[in-house]
């Protein structure tokens, strides 16, 4: 006469064996521990570290940035150092200045460092027209390639402090992923830095927060 099973009991569920089969309890038990792992995922990806900015953040040594007191030159050097792909491209459209004591100060956009190379190129973009029609000045064009030439040179030794652009909006280490996601969208701003203490550990961009929350709370299921 085969063994009569006993009640059995799994962490609260009884399972009667006399109504159910053991591959029926070994089902209940196995639903309520797949049940308790997704729990317990859940809970980590609400109460990751990376749902603060500091964790996601570009950190300083991996964005470009200078001392105010460099040149055009090295800024141009700064943003250069940054490349990817087979063709070079920058990878990013600006960098961060910061004092001898690693405080934040300023940015510097791409077209701030071409103004300060060639100012007179830049100067003539906020005229609206050149005097005389332009087909009666074909060689417009090439007066200015010379001229660009020459001051180029001229003022690649040039320091940088004067066309820093002061910065309003920064953000703190510990501020939530999601906040900062609605601040910089508010703002229309998505390249900014990130303090500690009051001094510039990196910067958060929008490719940021998309990776992050694409893999917390946007994941279509949870592995």
């Amino acid at each position: 006469m085969p063994t009569q099973l006993s009640k059995a009991t799994h962490k609260g569920l009884t399972i009667h064996p006399n109504r159910f089969g053991v591959s029926t309890i070994c089902d209940h038990m196995k639903q309520k521990i797949d049940c308790n792992e997704n729990t317990a995922k859940e809970e980590k990806i609400v109460n990751n570290k990376t749902s603060v900015i500091r964790d996601i953040i570009i950190p300083l040594d991996r964005y470009p940035h200078l001392n105010e007191k460099q040149t055009l030159q090295e800024a141009i050097e700064a943003c250069m150092a940054f490349r990817a792909g087979e063709q070079g491209r920058l990878r990013y459209a600006g960098l961060v200045v910061v004092n001898d004591k690693n405080q934040l100060v300023g940015q510097l956009s791409l077209l701030d460092i071409l103004h300060g190379l060639v100012p007179h190129l830049m100067d003539a973009a906020k005229v609206r027209k050149f005097e005389g029609r332009e087909m009666e000045h074909p060689d417009l064009t090439f007066l200015y390639e010379e001229q660009t030439f020459a001051v180029c040179k001229k003022h690649h030794k040039a320091p940088v402090k004067p066309l820093v652009k002061a910065i309003d909006f920064s953000l703190p280490a510990d501020t939530h992923i999601l906040k900062a996601l609605v601040m910089m969208t508010h703002r229309k701003d998505f390249h900014v830095p990130v303090t500690d203490n009051g001094y510039i550990i990196g910067m958060l961009c929008l490719k940021e927060i998309f990776n992050a929350m694409c893999n917390t709370y946007c994941t279509s299921e949870i592995t």
